[in-house]
C-alpha cells in the first residue's frame, strides 16, 4: 500500500484519499460544512457542467472557484470528455442518424448539444485546458476520448491514437496557460497545478499497456483509469467477483511510476477501494455513497446489515441496510451503533424516522443518509492511512 503526500495551493491530500462528486458546484443534499464535518478533505467537480451551467469566464470573475464554492481545500477537475461522450452516445440512441451532425467526436474535439438551452457546442483539448484555467484548480485533466469497455478492436485503437493526441494538445496547452516550459514543469520548485491524463483501452490489457506508455512519454503528474472497470461478462471466469475488473485494474497500476499519482476514476465500492488501495492506486471519486444515500441505500459494518446473509452478495468489509423496507418501520436503533455522525450520534435519528423521510424523499432525510455514508467513507479511508 502506497502512502503519499501531493501538495497542492490549497492543501495537502493525503492518500489513499476519496473525492465526492460535486458535479454542479455541490455535494448533493449537503452544504460543504457538511462535508467538512465528516472528514472529506477534497473534492472533484465536473468542468462541463460547471460551464454550461455557469460559465468559466464567470467564476473566473468571481475569484475562482475555491472563493465561489466557499471550499478553501483541494479541487480537482475532470476534462468534461466523459460528460461530453455521454451526451452524444444519448442523443444518436435517441435520435439515430439525425444526431449525426450536430453530435459528434473528430480529430478536432467534440462537438454536441447542451441540453440546457439546444445550442451546439464544442470542446478540443485547448479549451478544456481553457476553462479548468479559469476555474482555478489544483489538479486538471487532460481530455480524453472514452470508450466502451467491449468495443470493437479497431475502435478502441481508434480512440487510443485519439487520446494521445489529444493528452499532447492538453499538455502544450497547460503548458501556454501557465507560461511554463518542459524545463519548468518538472522543476519541483516551480508552484503549479498538477495535470493527470487518462489511460483508455477498455478492456483491452495490451492496448491499455500502448495507451500508458504513450502518455508516461508526454509527461504528466498523475494518470487515470479511464471507463469503470468492469469485466466482460461473456467471457469472464465465473468465480470472479461480479462485474469488477480486479486483473485490469491491477495490470494498469503496475504501469504507472512509482513517483507519479495514480487514480482510479470512478471506483468505487468499499471493497473495490480496499482491493485498489492495496494494489497501488491513490485517489478515488464516486457518486456512490451519495446517490445511494438518497435511495436509502446505508453503508454499515460487516454483519450489522443485510448483504451477509444473502449468498450471491459479494461485499467482504462492508454491510448495508435498505432503509425503506418494512422491517425497519418500528426500529428504534440508529443506523449504526459504531458511527458518530450527525444521523447516528447522541442526537441522532431513529431507523424508523429515517426510513419515513427516505420514503417521502424529505431533502432532510437525503442530508442524513448522506453525511452518514459519506461519514462511512470517510472513516475508511482513515483506517486505510492508519
Amino acid at each position: 500500500m502506497r502512502k503519499r503526500k501531493i501538495k497542492t495551493k490549497h492543501g495537502v491530500i493525503q492518500t489513499p484519499a476519496f473525492l465526492p462528486d460535486a458535479t454542479y458546484g455541490s455535494i448533493k443534499s449537503i452544504s460543504f460544512d457538511d462535508a467538512k464535518n465528516v472528514g472529506i478533505k477534497e473534492l472533484v467537480t465536473t468542468t462541463l457542467h460547471i460551464e454550461n451551467k455557469l460559465g468559466s469566464e464567470y467564476i473566473k470573475k468571481f475569484g475562482g472557484i475555491h472563493k465561489f464554492f466557499g471550499w478553501n481545500r483541494p479541487i480537482l477537475t475532470d476534462s468534461g470528455g466523459f460528460q461530453v461522450f455521454s451526451l452524444i452516445h444519448a442523443a444518436r440512441k435517441k435520435a439515430g442518424k439525425r444526431a449525426e451532425l450536430n453530435n459528434k467526436i473528430t480529430d478536432a474535439g467534440c462537438s454536441f448539444i447542451n441540453p440546457d438551452n439546444g445550442q451546439t457546442k464544442f470542446l478540443s483539448p485547448e479549451i478544456s485546458q481553457i476553462i479548468q484555467f479559469n476555474l482555478g484548480a489544483d489538479i486538471v485533466t487532460a481530455l480524453d476520448e472514452p470508450t466502451q469497455r467491449d468495443a470493437p478492436l479497431s475502435v478502441l485503437k481508434k480512440g487510443i491514437r485519439r487520446n494521445t493526441q489529444w493528452a499532447k494538445r492538453s499538455k502544450k496547452k497547460f503548458l501556454e496557460l501557465h507560461d511554463l516550459s518542459e524545463n519548468d514543469f518538472d522543476d519541483p520548485k516551480i508552484k503549479r497545478p498538477l495535470i493527470g491524463a487518462v489511460i483508455q483501452g477498455g478492456n483491452n490489457f495490451k492496448l491499455r499497456e500502448e495507451s500508458a506508455k504513450q502518455l508516461i512519454d508526454i509527461g504528466f503528474d498523475m494518470y487515470n483509469f479511464g471507463g469503470v472497470p468492469l469485466h466482460n461478462r461473456l467471457s469472464w471466469k465465473n468465480d470472479a467477483n461480479k462485474g469488477f475488473f480486479n486483473e485490469l485494474l491491477t495490470s494498469v497500476a503496475e504501469l504507472i511510476p512509482e513517483d507519479k499519482i495514480r487514480y482510479a476514476m470512478g471506483v468505487g465500492t468499499p471493497d473495490d477501494i480496499i482491493f485498489c488501495v492495496q494494489n497501488g492506486w491513490d485517489i478515488f471519486d464516486t457518486v456512490l455513497p451519495t446517490r445511494n444515500a438518497r435511495h436509502g441505500y446505508l453503508y454499515v459494518d460487516m454483519g450489522k446489515g443485510e448483504n451477509h446473509k444473502i449468498k450471491d452478495k459479494h461485499t467482504i468489509s462492508y454491510d448495508v441496510i435498505h432503509i425503506k423496507a418494512k422491517k425497519y418501520e418500528f426500529d428504534e436503533r440508529a443506523i449504526s451503533e459504531n458511527c458518530d455522525c450527525e444521523a447516528c450520534g447522541e442526537n441522532g435519528v431513529t431507523r424508523a424516522y429515517l426510513r419515513h423521510l427516505i420514503r417521502i424523499k424529505e431533502p432532510a432525510g437525503f442530508r442524513l443518509a448522506t453525511i452518514h455514508n459519506l461519514h462511512f467513507y470517510s472513516k475508511l479511508m482513515l483506517q486505510l492511512r492508519k
